[in-house]
């Protein structure tokens, strides 16, 4: 096998506003590998609703039926097939650590989400349909028209929904949504996440080993990505970051997107067209003042770098949030 590098996704999921993607798939029988092996920075829970599957997760391997999920962790090497060729079906949301909490910095994030991309702290990988691994409560009453999944619901009592089920409810709600068009629903989707979190966490546990080198890097980021913040109209070079640790600019980059899930330019150019937006929407400047405020000196750039971001111009941004 290649190099792990080889394999990743370069694709990234939603928007800058919104950083879930929402993927619904459907293949016909004699189909035999549904994807082959990659992985990304983002999370991803992957929900089962037609057929049976095997998923590996770096050499772990779970078969999925009908109404079964995974959750992949950040840079997990992970791919699936068919068995014997039927026909299946499945929904993904795959999400940022963003959509959770934008600062990575926050105690929030520090005690429930670096954990987990640090791989200190382990969630479930394996969300089963099966009702013997239900527990026996009390739920709210579940609309099964709403989740869309009511045919692997409706044979398990409402109280006997395990968290693994409650885990899949919630999922399912998000994908009911519009697969291109998820900005509407950001509030149900953004809630919704933060309900499953609550559930993956709470039902987590810490891994003992390998203790962290990961966090000591977080810390001696923080003032890294400060000075981004604060500096962010000005120009800001890799050499100058990188001095401000110090590492070489090649040690400052792995470490960087090691913990950020992405390159120290790709971080600032995102924060950069992030307070655009906040220009776009509060002020009334003309576009191109916009971008000299926020560190673009060319105009023609900006376009092109909001565009790839946002998915539209800064005219038709702004055009949109008016009203």
């Amino acid at each position: 096998m290649g190099s792990k590098k080889e394999f990743e996704e370069k694709r990234r999921h939603g928007t800058v506003e919104l950083p879930v993607g929402l993927h619904k798939v459907e293949y016909p029988e004699g189909t035999e590998v549904i994807f082959y092996l990659h992985w990304h920075q983002e999370f991803e829970f992957l929900i089962l609703t037609e057929g049976r599957v095997v998923f590996t997760i770096e050499g772990r391997d779970y078969e999925l039926g009908a109404g079964d999920g995974v959750f992949i962790n950040s840079n997990l090497l992970h791919s699936a097939k068919t068995v014997d060729g039927h026909a299946c079906s499945f929904f993904a949301v795959v999400f940022s650590y963003e959509v959770l909490e934008d600062d990575i910095h926050s105690s929030f994030a520090k005690k429930y989400i670096r954990p987990v991309l640090n791989g200190k702290y382990l969630l479930e990988e394996f969300l089963p349909a099966d009702s013997k691994y239900a527990r026996h409560r009390e739920l709210p009453e579940v609309s099964e028209k709403k989740c869309g999944l009511g045919e692997f619901f409706a044979g398990y009592p409402k109280t006997e929904l395990s968290w693994q089920q409650e885990v899949v409810f919630w999922l399912a709600q998000i994908g009911q949504c519009p697969e291109n068009e998820l900005e509407p629903y950001s509030l149900l989707v953004r809630s919704r996440l933060l309900m499953v979190w609550n559930l993956m966490y709470h039902h987590g546990k810490k891994n003992h080993k390998g203790e962290s080198e990961e966090n000591v890097s977080f810390e001696r980021l923080a003032p890294v990505v400060k000075y981004m913040k604060d500096n962010y109209a000005y120009e800001i070079t890799l050499a100058e970051l990188a001095q401000m640790i110090p590492m070489s600019e090649g040690q400052f980059c792995r470490v960087f997107k090691q913990n950020m899930k992405m390159s120290p330019m790709q971080y600032l150019l995102r924060y950069r067209i992030l307070q655009s937006c906040r220009f776009l929407q509060e002020t009334d400047k003309k576009i191109g003042e916009i971008a000299n405020l926020t560190g673009f000196n060319n105009i023609s750039y900006f376009n092109k770098v909001f565009l790839k971001t946002i998915g539209c111009t800064p005219k038709e941004y702004r055009n949109s949030v008016s009203y």
